[in-house]
């Protein structure tokens, strides 16, 4: 069994409820939010009107508008414009800035009609798209001076289309639902390939290409949930299924993975409605972390996260919430736990939930710092392994002694690293040498 496995067992058969707050999201603070990190079916009536009704929220997207931006300043860089699918009722709901709520769509097959539509994608631009699912269609929109416009049907032959994303590159994916594949599109609307791949009945993607903003490690893949939400599907932007895992993978029996976006790490986040959580997994699609549960969320649906900033938004069957993307992690363990001179030193075995600055310092029985170690780069999700040789600072053995381990980790998203780290601390042993205890 491996340090990690070892450590991760320990960790759930001594660690105790409610232990440690689950970090791996972060509330903002008040003064980013005024208060409306969470907001349900109340505040949305009382922005859009009594006779407003959530009806079956499916899809999100959202983006900084260029139309919207102020470049002689920075301050308005995190104000978003999102877009929400307000399925029942065939409705685009989205925000003008921080200036108002307004809704576009009803029911219907006309122009401006949707049937039961569910995924959503925008970019910058203001190219809008919508898989209209229940009228076999993809719609494009045009978001300019506030309102959002009817362009054009993209593509109207087509079986139960459920989500849609875009890349940097202008190119549309869609999943076709009653097809078992994924549709691509040219920038100017031609069909350009499709993707089978085993796919069952697929209805969540996202996209990330090497070329896009804010993709720090060019991550260029697809993750596609398939399989009546119980199922992950990663491609190649080529159309080669890489890597799939199912439910069971993650511990679970029973599924409902709804959405998914990339962070810029190529990290993936995975509504799950069923078990109110958010799942993420790191860009070879292994299983991180999930976060939440029935006190947390309630059936999540549609995700955005905005790789700039690491703003996430998630909504749910009443409402929506409003995330930084955070960090956790845990110190699985010192091995060994103790050393003597003739073996000096210690691995520090760490598990972190995302990528991660990392320092560990050491102090004496005395209190007093013995030794910093910094490694030289971010450390990427999962298990971390740091090696401490026993010495100090001045290169000393140290002395027999009891000595604290504190990890330090900061998430590297900007404003999240000025206002969140977490220290994981354990305890190592010098020993006396082997021949200074054998009695003479």
């Amino acid at each position: 069994m491996s340090l990690l496995a070892r450590g991760l067992v320990l960790l759930a058969l001594t660690a105790p409820a409610g232990m440690a707050r689950p970090t791996a999201l972060l509330t903002p603070p008040f003064s980013h939010t005024l208060g409306f990190q969470r907001i349900g079916r109340h505040y949305l009536r009382l922005y859009l009107g009594r006779d407003f009704k959530v009806s079956n929220p499916e899809g999100m997207c959202g983006a900084k508008m260029v139309e919207e931006d102020d470049p002689t300043t920075s301050r308005d860089d995190h104000i978003l414009t999102l877009f929400g699918v307000n399925s029942g009722t065939g409705q685009v709901v989205y925000n003008v800035k921080l200036i108002e709520p307004r809704i576009y769509g009803s029911a219907g097959s006309g122009t401006g009609q949707f049937d039961r539509p569910h995924g959503i994608a925008c970019n910058p631009a203001g190219d809008v798209y919508v898989a209209d699912t229940g009228n076999d269609r993809v719609v494009r929109l045009r978001y300019a001076g506030g309102h959002l416009h009817w362009v054009s049907v993209l593509d109207d032959d087509l079986r139960a289309p459920r989500d849609v994303a875009l890349d940097s590159r202008g190119r549309v994916y869609v999943t076709e639902s009653g097809a078992d594949r994924v549709r691509v599109y040219g920038p100017d609307g031609a069909r350009i390939a499709a993707w089978t791949g085993d796919l069952d009945a697929p209805t969540g993607i996202a996209v990330l290409d090497r070329e896009a903003d804010y993709n720090q490690y060019q991550t260029d893949a697809a993750v596609v949930i398939d399989r009546d939400g119980t199922r992950l599907s990663l491609f190649s932007l080529g159309g080669q299924l890489l890597r799939q895992i199912d439910m069971r993978r993650l511990g679970l029996t029973r599924a409902g993975f709804s959405y998914t976006a990339f962070d810029r790490h190529g990290n993936c986040y995975v509504t799950d409605r069923e078990n109110d959580q958010v799942h993420v997994f790191d860009p070879e699609l292994k299983h991180i972390v999930s976060f939440g549960d029935d006190s947390r969320f309630s059936s999540p649906r549609g995700i955005l996260v905005w790789r700039r900033f690491g703003q996430l938004f998630v909504n749910e069957v009443e409402g929506g919430q409003y995330y930084w993307v955070g960090l956790d992690g845990y110190l699985i363990g010192c091995y060994p736990g103790e050393f003597d001179s003739e073996r000096p030193g210690t691995t520090i075995a760490l598990y972190v939930t995302g990528v991660a600055d990392v320092e560990v310092r050491i102090t004496g029985p005395n209190g007093r710092p013995v030794r910093t170690l910094t490694p030289p780069h971010d450390q990427r999700p999962g298990e971390v392994l740091i090696v401490w040789d026993g010495l100090d600072d001045e290169g000393r053995l140290v002395p027999v002694g009891e000595y604290r381990i504190a990890a330090v980790i900061r998430p590297t998203y900007s404003t999240p690293r000025r206002i969140h780290s977490k220290e994981l601390t354990g305890l190592v042993r010098r020993v006396p040498d082997r021949q200074s205890r054998v009695s003479p």
